[in-house]
């Protein structure tokens, strides 16, 4: 009966731990940039009771006898699929491919990397991503963030598809090259980057280093000029795995209960 509980409990806690995943993701469907969370599960703990055995001449052998398999967490990952475009301003950014920005909430100490190009200047007009500094190339090719803007004001921005970001002073009828290019980045296995602030992602050892920044192009992918890249959550069928996780739990807590009133129904005949 112990051995049901314990089956009972595990199970519900891989579920719950699944179920707060799912939670996160459709709390951030709205979230421009934001990379959904994937879980998958595994059995475990397998219980054979007899291997079973062959034939031997006239006497028929017996197949194994086994009561089942446990269950837990297997692997939990970043979706790192596309999400849909939304029209936004000038001054926002959006990649198709497998690029990422390069951002940093440290001064460049610490690299962060994300697919939200909805981007803001601060008082300071450094160019940001959700108050983290954006990297981009200076003209030598080299990575720097893209600071001293002339303009705090947003509207007075605009990409090219090459990734050149441009100032107008004049109201938009002339522009100019800040001096800048957006810089992008990728890793050979996104899917093992791991969750960090304002839906960037932090390097770990199962994602390996990021790729050399570069300009839009090649393995990096294109730019979406005056886009928004949108989370790449699907309400829908979020929702029918949430219910089907809480029909899951909701099971197992049956058994659990059905096991704990049966002990309890047993010590009750010893008292």
């Amino acid at each position: 009966m112990l051995d049901i509980m314990n089956q009972a409990k595990n199970a519900i806690e891989a579920y719950d731990l699944a179920l707060k995943a799912s939670s996160s993701n459709i709390a951030n469907m709205s979230v421009p940039g934001y990379k959904k969370l994937d879980v998958s599960f595994q059995s475990i703990f397998e219980r054979i009771l007899s291997q079973g055995t062959a034939t031997d001449g006239d006497m028929g052998g017996s197949n194994p006898r086994e009561i089942g398999q446990g269950m837990t967490l297997g692997s939990s990952y970043i979706d790192f699929s596309q999400g849909e475009y939304a029209t936004g301003t000038s001054m926002d950014l959006s990649i198709s491919g497998q690029g990422l920005f390069i951002v940093s909430a440290d001064g460049g100490n610490n690299y962060l990397y994300t697919r939200a190009g909805n981007f803001q200047i601060d008082s300071s007009g450094h160019l940001t991503s959700n108050g983290m500094q954006v990297y981009g190339l200076n003209s030598a090719g080299a990575v720097t963030p893209i600071a001293s803007l002339p303009s705090g004001n947003r509207s007075d921005y605009k990409w090219l598809s090459d990734g050149t970001l441009q100032y107008s002073a004049d109201g938009g009828t002339t522009y100019v090259s800040t001096g800048y290019r957006i810089a992008l980045t990728y890793f050979s296995n996104p899917n093992g980057l791991a969750q960090a602030q304002g839906t960037s992602f932090s390097v770990t050892a199962a994602s390996g280093a990021a790729a050399t920044a570069q300009a839009p192009g090649g393995a990096v992918g294109s730019l979406r000029t005056g886009q928004i890249e949108q989370s790449n959550v699907v309400y829908l069928s979020e929702t029918i795995d949430a219910l089907e996780l809480q029909r899951a739990m909701s099971s197992n807590l049956t058994v659990l209960r059905m096991a704990s009133d049966m002990i309890s129904a047993f010590i009750n005949k010893l008292s």
